[in-house]
């Protein structure tokens, strides 16, 4: 009897921090009515609705929890605002990576993501290992375990971010066919591998998503019909030799916002392809375990799944654009001045964190569970273990902790990727650059006259926007207002 082929569809469901981060709160964006803002519609159109994905066959109805069968991660920003405003897909969420293990011998379907969803290639090797430190932190808060998987934000990567995932205990990650070479049994088909990065020192598990079927499910016609998605990844698989795996990976949010059919025919191709005998739907963590690696994988520089440059498209004029006559050379300049606030809070943090805790850089790694977790007995063990005594140098190290988090929020990849800074995006990162700013200003002399200096020379292509100076400036006010 011949072995099955296998069947992984990965789902990466994040949303930049959007909420003002003096209040916690979403401003109102017009764009996203009747809904109040794009996290609430999108929550509604995809999160909600995958929860429980209702599909007909015939007059029986199906109601389906999608997160128990899809491989999926679940960004970190958009986990904290779920945990608060979506609590029932959150909870969904969970359920379905716990009911995953219980099934498929302890082995999950959610996967961790680098935390604020920056590209891991341009950052700094300390900032890169602390993404990835705060990644994981917050996957063991949430699903109770090591993440044995990471997402990595846009699929960026080279030597250097695989050398970091891999120290810090990831096995896999998911990178696109053209993201580097593929040597090995599978290089040769579409299937998915895994193929074994290692340096020496270290080694991580590549699973290669299809490009085909991963780019007609996200902008074609995939979604149209369950059914005839079933039968086509079915008999797609079923071309690969025996035992090999077949991966589309999408955003998330494909299932149900961008398609707005997504989560039910979603659901309804899940069902058909598990009555299936010849096809078997798993998850990445499964697979590797019982199959191991298929071949090698090498890269030579950074490379992307949404930029055909490499990672161009987070730092230059690239050609890379939605709108045609647009421009980009708003790009590096912005990127600069987002890792000048960046390193400044980095500077202020190495000068006043080693005489409030031990070990200030450890501290750092593990900060993020403190500021997502309330739970007073966590608190008190990271204080205890870390050496911190006093009321008022916990809260001036929280402090701290936060100013890094704002800095590292301040390069969050979504600024950069559509054609303007004005849009929602870039407000997001010049909204937590402000309170980077702001915070660091309680220790050290202010840098935002520097600051803006920089943003005044960073022309928008929409001319009610202006200069990127102005823009920060119009939304530091609004906020303050809105704290009065």
């Amino acid at each position: 009897m011949s072995e099955p082929r296998y069947i992984i569809i990965h789902g990466h469901f994040y949303q930049p921090p959007r909420e003002s981060p003096w209040t916690g709160l979403i401003s109102p964006e017009p764009g996203a009515a009747p809904f109040p803002n794009w996290n609430e519609r999108i929550l509604s159109e995809c999160y909600t609705a995958n929860a429980h994905a209702h599909t007909m066959e015939g007059t029986v109805v199906h109601v389906r929890n999608n997160y128990e069968t899809i491989n999926f991660d679940l960004g970190p920003t958009l986990a904290v605002w779920m945990q608060g405003h979506g609590k029932a897909a959150y909870r969904a969420m969970l359920r379905g990576d716990a009911l995953s293990r219980e099934r498929l011998s302890g082995h999950g379907n959610a996967i961790a993501q680098a935390y604020n969803h920056s590209i891991l290639p341009l950052l700094s090797a300390r900032d890169r290992e602390l993404q990835i430190a705060w990644g994981i932190e917050d996957f063991v808060f949430r699903f109770d375990r090591r993440p044995i998987g990471m997402w990595l934000p846009e699929c960026a990567a080279d030597d250097d971010t695989l050398a970091a995932v891999a120290a810090a205990g990831i096995k896999f990650v998911l990178l696109g066919p053209e993201q580097g070479q593929y040597q090995g049994e599978d290089s040769g088909t579409r299937a998915a591998g895994p193929f074994l990065w290692s340096n020496g020192a270290a080694e991580v598990a590549v699973f290669r998503f299809d490009r085909e079927m991963s780019g007609t499910v996200s902008f074609g016609e995939g979604l149209d019909d369950g059914a005839r998605l079933a039968e086509w990844i079915a008999a797609t698989a079923l071309a690969l030799p025996e035992g090999s795996a077949l991966m589309i990976a999408t955003d998330g949010e494909t299932f149900g916002h961008h398609k707005k059919k997504g989560a039910a025919e979603l659901a309804r191709a899940l069902i058909l392809l598990q009555r299936r005998h010849d096809v078997v739907v798993t998850n990445c963590e499964q697979y590797l375990a019982e199959h191991g690696a298929r071949g090698k994988f090498s890269i030579n520089g950074a490379s992307s799944w949404s930029c055909a440059h490499g990672v161009e498209r987070w730092r230059s004029e690239c050609g890379c654009r939605l709108e045609a006559g647009t421009r980009q050379d708003w790009r590096l300049p912005l990127r600069e001045a987002m890792e000048f606030v960046n390193n400044h809070g980095a500077a202020v943090y190495d000068r006043f964190a080693p005489g409030l805790v031990k070990d200030h850089q450890g501290a750092l790694r593990r900060a993020i569970r403190l500021l997502i977790d309330p739970n007073p007995a966590v608190h008190e063990e990271f204080f205890i273990k870390f050496g911190v005594a006093g009321e008022v140098s916990r809260e001036r190290l929280l402090r701290l902790f936060d100013m890094a988090r704002c800095g590292q929020a301040s390069l969050t990849s979504c600024a950069w990727f559509f054609d303007d800074f004005g849009g929602p995006e870039g407000r997001v990162a010049l909204r937590w650059a402000a309170r980077a700013v702001e915070l660091a200003a309680e220790l050290a002399p202010s840098i935002e006259s520097q600051l803006l200096e920089r943003l005044r020379e960073i022309r928008s292509n929409r001319h009610e926007i202006g200069d990127a100076a102005t823009l920060y400036l119009s939304l530091k006010t609004r906020e303050a207002r809105g704290r009065v």
